[in-house]
């Protein structure tokens, strides 16, 4: 059936059945919001669509435009609430090697808030999921997580839940350091399961749970709160485990959806049009066909890569030696490029891209304010596909220890830093060193553990005796 919208300050949406909804979400640029509404509207129509496609793409026969579309009907049936989704969502997740394409970020951020609010009562599939050592490891971490999750819900038996957990110890491949173990331990300490704190002991002893993202002494503060019920665990993190909530706005604080992503296409759009090559005058200027295509975006040649990893080495690349490349004739009106040159945003001074193994020019970044310090190390995770449990806090911690390497000389982390890459490590190892140690200090510091005249003289001290081979041995 037809659905028609009225919305507040916008025109009177067109009418879209669902196949149509279905395209939107798979072929509009950005987030698209007038589709998603109108999904939202008749849901009951949409719903059963949305879950088809999901199975046609595990049998592949999805078409590409509805590959795309997976990513907003995953949210969507999340938002719903709709359990008959909660089969097909789990055999999605058991799928790595397509996984990354059809939920990108989500992987690390929703997967286990969708699965939690489409949860149908029966925990097998979750199993099946956490137990696969075929699934992404992250994936497998957060389903851990939404069993805690649907646990203290009450819509899952916390013996059940406990049996489960205590089995996986045993159970669980591979029995070596992978994330799943990270998202083990963290099912326990959100359930408050004192009695399986010997098992997680040992896991860290066993170095099942990797030194640079927690320590045990972490679990127990976690396990402690759980125990305490000093803050309910679902409101411990904000929306952390809290089921997912209205997909616009929500997916709206995202950067690929955000202001500065815009900015960034339109900035690398004007690059772009700046560089292009004319083979030939004879034949008239050359035209970039690919100057509106985004890095991330699929590639236009068919490949069924990224662009970044096809085709966008070759639109840089100079024409052959035999087609001399010449400069665009004064009938060209290039006067827009001169503007953009001279404008503050596209500055040989601006920081425009992050890279961790890259020392940016401590002046530039200082320049920067905090938000768009952020934003470019979202952007180089984001690219370089670098799954995190929580890209934000990871980016924050990047951006506060970078700018503690730009003070120079007023603080440690700078020589900490060229000490470290002097003993072997590369300089993104570097600073996860520097920000494991500050990740503590900043603990102690809110749980009141440091304080006096100066709080902040043991994480310079310690900054100090930090080594590459204290930071890469484990805890005894």
């Amino acid at each position: 059936m037809p659905i028609v919208l009225s919305l507040p300050g916008h025109l009177r949406e067109a009418a879209m059945d669902a196949t149509q909804i279905l395209h939107r979400l798979g072929t509009d640029d950005g987030l698209p919001v007038d589709a998603l509404r109108a999904a939202s509207a008749d849901r009951t129509a949409v719903a059963p669509v949305f879950i088809q496609a999901i199975e046609q793409h595990l049998a592949g026969r999805a078409t590409p435009e509805t590959k795309n579309a997976l990513f907003f009907a995953f949210h969507l049936l999340g938002e719903w609430r709709e359990k008959s989704a909660y089969r097909p969502l789990a055999a999605l997740l058991r799928r790595p090697r397509e996984l990354g394409d059809v939920l990108d970020g989500a992987v690390t951020e929703t997967t286990h808030r969708v699965m939690a609010a489409v949860f149908d009562g029966d925990p097998v599939p979750l199993y099946d999921v956490i137990r696969d050592p075929e699934a992404d490891e992250f994936v497998r971490s957060r389903m851990c997580e939404a069993l805690a999750m649907v646990t203290l819900r009450g819509e899952l038996p916390r013996e059940e839940a406990a049996r489960f957990l205590r089995a996986c110890y045993a159970e669980l491949d591979p029995q070596d350091e992978c994330f799943v173990w990270n998202g083990w331990q963290s099912g326990i300490a959100l359930l408050g399961l004192v009695e399986l704190m010997p098992l997680v002991k040992q896991a860290f002893d066993r170095e099942l749970i990797s030194r640079a993202w927690l320590s045990f002494k972490h679990f127990e503060d976690d396990l402690q709160e759980a125990v305490s019920g000093t803050q309910p665990p679902s409101l411990r993190d904000g929306e952390e485990f809290t089921l997912f909530g209205d997909t616009v706005q929500e997916l709206s604080t995202w950067y690929a959806f955000s202001p500065e992503r815009e900015k960034e296409k339109k900035r690398a759009a004007a690059r772009s049009d700046s560089r292009v090559w004319y083979p030939s005058l004879s034949r008239g200027p050359a035209v970039n066909p690919l100057k509106d295509v985004g890095r991330n975006d699929p590639c236009p040649c068919g490949s069924g890569r990224k662009f970044k990893k096809c085709c966008l080495g070759k639109i840089d690349a100079p024409p052959p030696a035999a087609e001399p490349v010449r400069a665009a004739e004064p009938d060209v009106d290039l006067d827009w490029i001169d503007d953009a040159s001279s404008d503050d945003e596209l500055s040989d001074e601006r920081i425009e891209e992050y890279d961790p193994h890259v020392e940016p020019d401590p002046e530039a970044w200082l320049a920067l304010d905090e938000h768009e310090r952020i934003v470019l190390v979202e952007a180089y995770h984001l690219d370089e596909a670098i799954k995190l449990p929580n890209l934000k806090i990871h980016a924050i911690m990047h951006v506060v220890v970078e700018n503690q390497i730009a003070e120079g000389d007023a603080l440690p982390a700078r020589r900490t830093a060229e000490r470290l890459m002097a003993e072997g490590l590369d300089r993104h190892d570097a600073i996860h060193a520097i920000g494991s140690v500050l990740i503590l200090h900043l603990r102690d510091l809110i749980s009141g553990a440091r304080s006096g005249a100066n709080p902040n003289e043991p994480y310079l001290a310690e900054l100090e005796r930090l080594t590459a081979e204290s930071w890469q041995r484990p805890e005894s």
